[in-house]
Order: structure tokens, then C-alpha cells, then sequence
């Protein structure tokens, strides 16, 4: 799922290797190390993110994410109806809400995960050789 841990070096080196990075925009705010995960069904960001722009959550969240790399983290609350804009492989932005949970990665930039209920709103298709959206 969405985190970035230190885990054993070959799950970590297949998941990582299944992303595909973009730069997305969240209000002014540009996330470099934002990244398209098919392997996940929802969105998430990280408290870098959020207290970047200062919110607060929407609702409060009572479960955990279990990700591919087999490290557990908790969601620390839900954000509903964020708007996320990217650049397609053509150059038009492409805006579409979502909903994310936040999680603690320990890192200290911004980071965005987009999983397939957000992919599939804009009718994304993944494109692993190209690294294209």
C-alpha cells in the first residue's frame, strides 16, 4: 500500500518497481513525490501533505493498511472530496476528486498515492513500459 518503510529490500524493490511517479497538485500545493499505485484501491497522503495545507480530517478512521511490502501503519483519518490534478502524457491537466486516508511514514516532503478508484474517475489507463499516464 502507500508507505515507504524500511522493509526487506526485495518486497520493497517489487513494489517500488510497480509505481508510476507524476507530479500532482493539491490546492497551490505541487507533490513530486506523488505515484499511481494499481495495486491499491484507495488514496493516501501523508502528514507532510496535510499539515502543508493545514487541514484537518473530514471524518476519524478506526483501521490499518496492510501494504504489499507486509508493513502495517495506521490511517489517521479520512479526507473526502479532495480535488487532484495531473498532466496527462498529452499536457492537459486532468482533475478528479478523491478520498485519502492519512498515514505517518516518517518522511518529511509531501507524498501522494493515487490507487484504481481514483484511476479509474479519470478513466486512466497505466502504461508500465512507458511510464505514462
Amino acid at each position: 500500500m502507500c508507505q515507504s518503510y524500511t522493509v526487506r529490500k526485495k518486497e520493497s524493490d517489487e513494489w517500488f518497481s510497480s509505481l508510476q511517479y507524476l507530479n500532482a497538485k493539491i490546492d497551490d500545493l505541487t507533490i513530486s513525490n506523488s505515484f499511481l499505485d494499481g495495486g491499491s484501491e484507495f488514496g493516501g497522503v501523508n502528514d507532510a501533505t496535510i499539515n502543508a495545507l493545514g487541514w484537518k480530517a473530514d471524518k476519524p478512521s478506526d483501521f490499518t493498511i496492510k501494504g504489499n511490502s507486509k508493513h502495517i501503519t495506521e490511517s489517521l483519518g479520512w479526507f473526502t472530496d479532495v480535488p487532484i490534478s495531473i498532466k496527462d502524457k498529452d499536457g492537459k491537466t486532468v482533475t478528479a476528486t478523491g478520498n485519502f486516508t492519512r498515514i505517518d511514514n516518517g518522511e518529511p516532503e509531501p507524498m501522494l498515492c493515487l490507487g484504481m478508484t481514483w484511476i479509474r474517475k479519470v478513466q486512466g489507463v497505466l502504461d508500465p513500459n512507458k511510464n505514462q499516464f
